[in-house]
């Protein structure tokens, strides 16, 4: 364990902009790959010595942790909301750190009424999920799933993933019956994404400060097929 605390290098670096020039001597720490061997056992000798000086309180942490936890209902299904055909929620599973992505089928064309509910039990109809992000993020050391679309008609799903915790978001689009990927994934995107119809899905792309920057459009072809599209403006 460390005993004193780590004093990160100082490497001069200029930075010029409107006519001005400054000196950031820890710029090098800056390491959007989440790669950088010098910064990464820079964060560990942090870490290491966070450990070291609340070592004679980890026991009273994990006493408070483990009462937080007792408390939840790890084991629980949040409201199903009820779009088109199907009733969408999530659902937690005890000793998982991730939801599963469900969906139950309507079992009448009925209006939606406020007494409008999801049946349960062995006459209600089976459950689909259509993704689960505790498979998902097996081998990731982060996940972290920013947006779920389903689209109007029910059959696409496109969702955000993040595996390395800066936001940056890669977009995959799957069937949501069979779970299939279709098309290619987007990379370096925002987690603001929306269908516009069936046919069209809508996003933010990001510039090489992680800011967003274009509206783009995606065109689905027989809802299996994805087009190139095109970005309309720039924000």
């Amino acid at each position: 364990m460390a005993s004193t605390p780590p004093v990160a290098r100082k490497v001069p670096h200029e930075l010029a902009e409107h006519g001005d020039v400054r000196l950031d001597s820890y710029y090098w720490l800056r390491d959007d790959s989440r790669s950088d061997p010098a910064v990464l056992a820079h964060l560990r000798a942090e870490n290491d010595y966070t450990a070291s000086l609340m070592s004679d309180v980890k026991h009273i942490e994990d006493e408070i942790f483990a009462e937080i936890r007792g408390r939840i209902k790890e084991d629980d299904t949040d409201v199903p909301l009820r779009r088109g055909q199907y009733y969408y929620y999530e659902r937690t599973l005890t000793g998982k750190e991730y939801v599963q992505h469900c969906r139950r089928l309507v079992p009448t064309d009925g209006h939606i009424t406020v007494f409008d509910a999801m049946p349960v039990g062995l006459d209600a109809p089976d459950e689909h999920i259509v993704l689960d992000e505790n498979v998902k993020a097996e081998g990731h050391d982060y996940y972290s799933i920013g947006a779920f679309k389903v689209s109007p008609s029910g059959k696409l799903v496109v969702y955000g993933e993040d595996t390395n915790g800066d936001e940056a978001y890669m977009l995959y689009v799957i069937d949501a019956e069979s779970g299939e990927y279709v098309g290619q994934p987007l990379k370096g995107v925002t987690s603001d994404i929306e269908w516009a119809g069936d046919d069209y899905l809508v996003y933010i792309t990001m510039d090489s400060l992680h800011r967003p920057d274009k509206v783009c459009e995606l065109f689905f072809l027989l809802l299996h097929e994805m087009c190139p599209g095109s970005c309309s403006r720039d924000l």
